[in-house]
């Protein structure tokens, strides 16, 4: 706390001095009546108000300027007009037996009257804790009030008077509970704890009289007995039940509280590279709104302040002195959470930021990866053009002249040279192909394969394409998707020797993008080549996986399946 905020005192207050003075009077005054035998009744009538001043003196050590404080001040002081007007009044039952006639008289207008001074000496506040306050200070007051004009009407004058010093004193420490405490829970809750109560006693009263009359009516020993044993066990069996229900109803309003260890293995063990974060955030805002009471809650990844609407409450959440996110909360009451809500919150903060920053690495590796994978694409873009501009005309000129030099001159070494270099144009066209799939520049996956396996067709083998893409990919796994297409067919052809291929290619929103290349070849064991190999990365460093096994019957199965990569 800060030094400036605790006032500098070195003795009490003149407002103190005052309540304490106060009080002494209106406790004086009726000393003389306690050396009687028994108590007058008069003053029992007064012997409360003093327990008001008490009060008054630790609420204006609190605070001298507390208007409560000094009503409660001069309430005190109620006795001492009553005991001076007995004095100068001369009564045959003496001083006392006068003092009783007039507070019996004017007993339940004064406390009315104190009552509607200690109402305006609380006030009206605009904010939650002052209504409630001033909400159960009316609602002790019209106890009070019903308690002390019940009594003088159907009870003597003795047990008005003590009703009402009980009452006074009873008051006097609800006021001083009132405003010594920081918050207050809705009138409701404590309304529900008495329905609690009352529905338990209720049902066990009903059940003990329902089994009374009947051990009545069978002439069975002692009914009564029965019946109370009755009741007894079952309020005894009812009380979880109302309990358990109570704590539904709080759960609903204020949250379990707790975050428990099941429910964060289960969003953190979903941090794989094929979950979309969203899901993940989803997931945790459910956990943190269930757990607080809050009727909708996000969680925001990153560093940066959040402009969260008008209402709601942010709270940023750190981990090793570094920013992970946001927390911002819409709470049910438009003046913010329930302080009780608070404190789950404030308990609830640690875990919430470890899980944000869990979440958070797993998008910023999820990035990491995209960005490698959109690096080798441009580094094999910048190897095509060296390719394509640099060898391809290289090896077109040395096959023109070649092929120029076999029509003049014949000969079988001219011929296989020429044959070799028409080769390895077309190896140099495959290689290029895979480098960079041009098929995909301006259209859609689906197009581009079917333009794919069409070049394959020359060859007189046979090659059955089955595609189900229902979301395009994005670029990186459509290019990845591409390749291995083209990858897994021409092996089949070229190495397999396969009479027939199939490919099927299945792409769907949260699912990701599956590839299946099946062939009839030759089959036996698959050493991977570069080819394979730079396929297995891609589709590593995409968050995927690429498996290559023996075929059914024969043949190989290439298979590949992808993360998620559809456009949000």
């Amino acid at each position: 706390m800060d030094d400036a905020a605790v006032p500098d005192r070195t003795g009490f207050s003149r407002e103190v001095i005052a309540a304490a003075a106060a009080t002494a009077v209106g406790a004086v005054v009726l000393v003389p009546a306690f050396g009687a035998d028994s108590l007058p009744t008069g003053a029992l009538y007064l012997i409360g108000w003093p327990a008001l001043g008490l009060v008054a003196a630790v609420l204006l050590d609190r605070d001298p300027a507390s208007r409560l404080g000094r009503s409660l001040v001069a309430l005190a002081l109620v006795p001492v007009p009553l005991v001076v007007l007995a004095f100068v009044s001369p009564d045959p039952d003496g001083v006392w037996g006068r003092l009783g006639s007039l507070a019996r008289s004017v007993d339940v207008v004064i406390v009315l009257l104190a009552l509607a001074v200690i109402g305006w000496a609380v006030g009206y506040a605009p904010d939650r804790m002052s209504r409630r306050r001033l909400t159960w200070v009316a609602l002790a007051s019209s106890a009070v009030a019903a308690a002390v004009f019940a009594s003088s009407l159907v009870a003597g004058d003795r047990t008005t008077g003590l009703v009402t010093t009980l009452a006074l004193i009873g008051l006097a420490g609800l006021l001083l509970r009132l405003e010594t405490a920081a918050e207050f829970r809705p009138v409701e809750e404590p309304l529900l704890d008495v329905l609690v109560v009352l529905v338990a006693v209720l049902v066990g009263v009903a059940t003990g009289l329902g089994v009374r009359a009947t051990a009545g009516r069978l002439g069975l020993p002692q009914p009564e007995a029965s019946g109370v044993f009755t009741a007894v066990l079952v309020a005894a069996l009812v009380w979880p039940a109302a309990q358990w229900l109570r704590r539904v109803v709080l759960e609903r309003r204020y949250g379990t509280g707790t975050l428990s260890a099941q429910a964060v293995a289960a969003v953190t063990a979903q941090l794989r590279p094929d979950t979309d974060p969203r899901v993940l955030l989803g997931r945790a805002e459910a956990m943190i709104a269930a757990a607080s009471g809050h009727p909708e809650v996000r969680l925001v990844i990153g560093p940066d302040d959040v402009e969260a609407p008008a209402g709601w409450v942010e709270h940023p959440l750190v981990v090793g002195g570094e920013r992970a996110g946001t927390l911002a909360l819409r709470p049910r009451h438009p003046e913010g959470p329930e302080p009780r809500q608070q404190r789950v919150i404030v308990q609830l903060l640690p875990t919430v930021a470890l899980m944000t920053r869990a979440v958070g690495l797993a998008v910023e590796a999820e990035q990491a990866r995209r960005d490698v994978a959109r690096e080798r694409d441009a580094e094999r873009s910048r190897i095509l053009g060296d390719l394509h501009d640099g060898l391809g005309p290289t090896l077109a000129g040395m096959s023109m002249r070649v092929q120029a030099e076999v029509r003049r001159r014949p000969t079988p070494l001219l011929t296989s040279l020429a044959s070799e270099l028409a080769d390895a144009r077309d190896d140099l066209r495959g290689v290029v192909s895979g480098l960079t799939p041009t098929a995909l520049d301006g259209t859609g996956l689906v197009e581009a394969l079917e333009r794919l396996v069409d070049t394959f067709h020359g060859d007189g083998s046979r090659v059955v394409l089955d595609l189900h893409v229902a979301d395009e990919p994005s670029a990186e796994v459509g290019v990845a998707a591409y390749r291995s297409v083209a990858e897994g067919v021409t092996n089949a052809l070229r190495h397999g020797r396969a009479d027939q291929v199939v490919v099927e290619v299945r792409s769907s929103r949260g699912t990701g993008v599956l590839v299946d290349v099946r062939d009839d070849g030759a089959g036996g064991p698959v050493v991977p080549g570069v080819g394979l190999t730079s396929l297995r990365r891609r589709a590593e460093l995409l968050g995927g996986c690429l498996i290559v096994e023996p075929g059914d019957p024969r043949g190989v199965h290439l298979r590949v399946e992808l993360p998620d990569g559809s456009a949000a």
